[in-house]
This record gives structure tokens, C-alpha cells and sequence, in this order.
């Protein structure tokens, strides 16, 4: 089981079944939704299932889905995974942070203590995300966590009845070594 990660502001922990009321609120924000997919509305028996798939992807060690959880106020403010590809030793994430918390730095600071867990705890080589072409604040984040810009992918996704262009970001362990 993993333990809980900490960072300056914020604590990413594994969710818990308590945590739906307050996924789902977050979720149920058209921007949020707009950028990541999710059906809309988004209800509570959406957050229940996706909270009890968790704990096997986890014990697998193929995907670690944590809440971001602001030490200050004990808020769950968003969510962050990164999906692993052990066969190749890399990692993929994804995130989003709750519509009232965007702004603050609070996924950049999730993104760069995800990036360690990664390349410390799970000893990967790459850690990767891809992020809608429109999505700039998504962009800074990886862009100030560290990543470089490594290609566009053309039309590779449909949102909303619309194909849309999506950039890849990547980081190698020596990278993330050389910048310490």
C-alpha cells in the first residue's frame, strides 16, 4: 500500500469512500469537466466507483490515484494519479484541481512531488502527460514541474462532439537529477 505523500502545502493520500461528496462537488464544475471529460453532471455513485476500483490499482502497482489535500485546511482540493507502464519503467499523469483552488501553485506542487514518487519510490525512467491543447494552465504547470514540451497529436481526442489537438510532456530521471 502506498503511504502518503507529503509536500510543502499538501498531503496526497489515497481516497477513502468519505471522499466522494467532495470529489463529486469538485467534479460538477463545467470548466473541470470541459477540460478532462467528465460526464456531466457528475454524480455521486461516479466518485463511490471510481474510489472502490482504487485500492487494487494500487496493491498492483499499476496506477496510484491519490487525493490532493490541502494541509492548511484539511480540504480536498483535486487529484492526481500517475499510471504505471512497468514494462518500460515510465509513468503517466493526470491531475485536476478544483475550480475555487486554481491559481495558488497547488498542482504544480502536486505534479513535481508526484514526479519523486516516481522516479524515487517506483524507480521509473520517464514520467509523461499529455494535456489539451486549449488547457494553458495545465501547460504552465508542467512547464514550471519540469517537463518538456515533446510533440502535439493531432485531432487525438473528441470532447464535446469536437476532435481536439493534445501536447505531450515528458521528464527523464537524469533530467529531473541534473535540475536538483
Amino acid at each position: 500500500m502506498i503511504q502518503t505523500l507529503h509536500s510543502q502545502r499538501l498531503v496526497l493520500r489515497p481516497f477513502s469512500k468519505a471522499d466522494a461528496a467532495a470529489i463529486q462537488n469538485l467534479a460538477n464544475n463545467k470548466e473541470v469537466a470541459g477540460i478532462i471529460g467528465l460526464p456531466q453532471p457528475y454524480l455521486q455513485e461516479h466518485a463511490i466507483d471510481w474510489i472502490e476500483i482504487q485500492p487494487e490499482l494500487i496493491q498492483l502497482g499499476t496506477e496510484y490515484p491519490l487525493a490532493i489535500v490541502e494541509k492548511k485546511s484539511n480540504d480536498l482540493i483535486g487529484t492526481i494519479t500517475l499510471r504505471v507502464n512497468k514494462e518500460h519503467f515510465k509513468g503517466e499523469l493526470g491531475y485536476w484541481i478544483g475550480r475555487p483552488y486554481w491559481g495558488r501553485g497547488f498542482a504544480t506542487e502536486a505534479v513535481k512531488r508526484m514526479i519523486s514518487f516516481g522516479f524515487e519510490d517506483l524507480e521509473l525512467n520517464k514520467v509523461w502527460a499529455s494535456v489539451l491543447l486549449r488547457n494553458k494552465g495545465s501547460i504552465a504547470v508542467l512547464k514550471k514541474a519540469g517537463l518538456f514540451k515533446e510533440g502535439i497529436l493531432k485531432q487525438d481526442r473528441l470532447i464535446s462532439g469536437k476532435y481536439e489537438d493534445i501536447n505531450l510532456f515528458g521528464i527523464l530521471r537524469e533530467d529531473c537529477s541534473r535540475n536538483r
